[in-house]
């Protein structure tokens, strides 16, 4: 869940902060020729202590009003296919599909990144809080949990009000299943062979 930062007085200093990236593509979203384009957003779904948007390893991160849900599964087996939803009255966001779609007709932002970044609400910036100054610790620009990686499968809803997309991870292709283990040379040693042990799904046929 994600946690807005206008409520970091009330955190500790462990509290998780999540920061997204919306990446785009060259010559899918935008023309590789126009060297003015905006070729990545960056936002978080609340402001900062001071009310503004929050800063995170210099970088500054606008405050968007939106909801993302269901990167746990629960279930190890499926990869999450978590949903990203845009207030479309604040964000805006129909602008940028509506862009991205001049260059890629009916793209509707299909095939762009988004990056889950994370850390921890002690390791912010100090310029995010009163007097500059953290109170639940060191800023400390390298320490953030691992980053995750999305990319954007399908928009879901599009109208006045909001607007919605269905994630993938970038490592889960249609028919593809990442093995639940693999045998390596050193545990089995035949000859030269790695086993993998699917998980019920065929292999595609462009995978070999």
């Amino acid at each position: 869940m994600t946690i807005p930062i206008e409520q970091l007085q009330k955190l500790e200093n462990i509290s998780i902060i999540e920061l997204f990236q919306l990446n785009l593509v060259s010559g899918l979203h935008y023309s590789s020729t126009n060297s003015n384009a905006t070729t990545l957003y960056r936002f978080h779904n609340g402001t900062n202590e001071i009310s503004t948007d929050i800063k995170w390893q210099g970088n500054t991160y606008t405050a968007v009003a939106c909801q993302i849900e269901g990167f746990e599964t629960g279930d190890n087996t499926v990869m999450a296919r978590p949903t990203i939803t845009f207030a479309n009255t604040i964000s805006n966001f129909s602008t940028i599909i509506e862009l991205v779609n001049q260059i890629t007709p009916f793209n509707d932002l299909q095939k762009a990144e988004i990056v889950r970044i994370r850390t921890m609400a002690r390791f912010l910036d100090a310029d995010n809080f009163a007097n500059n100054t953290n109170p639940f610790g060191t800023p400390n620009t390298n320490m953030e949990l691992e980053q995750h990686k999305y990319q954007i499968n399908k928009k879901l809803v599009e109208n006045n009000e909001i607007c919605s997309f269905e994630l993938v991870n970038t490592i889960d292709f249609e028919d593809l299943f990442l093995p639940r283990k693999q045998i390596t040379k050193d545990r089995f040693p035949a000859t030269g062979t790695f086993v993998f042990v699917w998980l019920g799904k065929k292999m595609p046929k462009n995978i070999l």
